[in-house]
C-alpha cells in the first residue's frame, strides 16, 4: 500500500496512504485554490455537539391569564457552554388548551444567564409589524376537546460560560382573561376520546 509522509521539524509526520482495500475506481481529493483551510479529523470538536439535555414535564397544569399577560408553563432546561461562541440550538413542544375554542395559542422563549433574570429572546420572536405580537410560535385553535401542540426551534449563541437557562411562556393575546391548560384539553372526560400530552424542551450546544 502505497503512501506518502509529510514530516513536521519536530521529528513526527502525517502518512496520506492509499485505502486498505481496492477502490473501484480511481478517487481525487481535490484541495481548495482560493482559500486556505483545515482538515477536520474525527477528534476536531467543530460542529459537533458537546452535550443535549431536556427539561420539560408530562403533568396537567392550569392557569388563569389575565390580557397580556404571560405564564411560565414549567417547559426549562438549563445548559452550562463550554465556550461563549458556540451555538445552543433549542427544539421542542408545547401541549395545551385555551378556556375559549377561538384563541391564539402563543409561547415565547426566555432566556437566563448566570443569576440573571429571564427576558425574552426577541431575535427568536417573529419580526415586529404595526400593532401585531411578535412570538415565536403560535397555533390558532378552534376545538376546546383537542390537545394543541406548538413545535419550535431556534439557534442561539451561547455568549457566556456561565449557566444558561431557556424557558417558555405563554402570551394571552385575547382582550380577556383565559385560563391556559398544559399538557390537556379544556374539556374533557374519563374515558379513551381524551388524551394528555407532554411538553418538553431540549438545548444542543454544537462546537463553534
Amino acid at each position: 500500500m502505497s503512501q506518502i509522509k509529510l514530516l513536521h521539524s519536530g521529528g513526527n509526520g502525517v502518512i496520506l496512504a492509499a485505502p486498505s482495500s481496492n477502490p473501484a475506481s480511481d478517487r481525487t481529493l481535490t484541495l481548495p485554490g482560493d482559500a486556505d483551510g483545515t482538515i477536520l479529523t474525527s477528534n476536531s470538536s467543530t460542529g459537533k455537539i458537546l452535550q443535549v439535555l431536556q427539561g420539560g414535564t408530562n403533568v396537567a397544569a392550569s392557569q388563569s391569564v389575565a390580557s397580556q399577560a404571560t405564564w411560565d408553563v414549567g417547559v426549562e432546561v438549563s445548559i452550562t457552554p463550554a465556550n461563549a461562541s458556540n451555538k445552543i440550538l433549542l427544539q421542542g413542544t408545547f401541549s395545551g388548551c385555551t378556556s375559549n375554542a377561538i384563541n391564539n395559542f402563543n409561547i415565547i422563549l426566555q432566556k437566563k444567564t448566570g443569576s440573571g433574570s429571564f427576558a425574552n429572546i426577541t431575535a427568536a420572536n417573529g419580526a415586529a409589524d404595526g400593532n401585531k405580537t411578535s412570538v415565536l410560535s403560535s397555533t390558532f385553535q378552534d376545538n376546546l376537546y383537542t390537545n394543541f401542540t406548538v413545535a419550535y426551534s431556534y439557534l442561539d449563541t451561547a455568549g457566556s460560560t456561565d449557566a444558561l437557562s431557556y424557558r417558555l411562556v405563554y402570551y394571552n393575546t385575547s382582550s380577556n382573561t383565559r385560563t391556559i391548560y398544559r399538557n390537556r384539553a379544556s374539556n374533557e372526560a374519563n374515558d379513551y376520546s381524551s388524551v394528555r400530552g407532554g411538553s418538553w424542551i431540549q438545548a444542543m450546544e454544537v462546537a463553534a
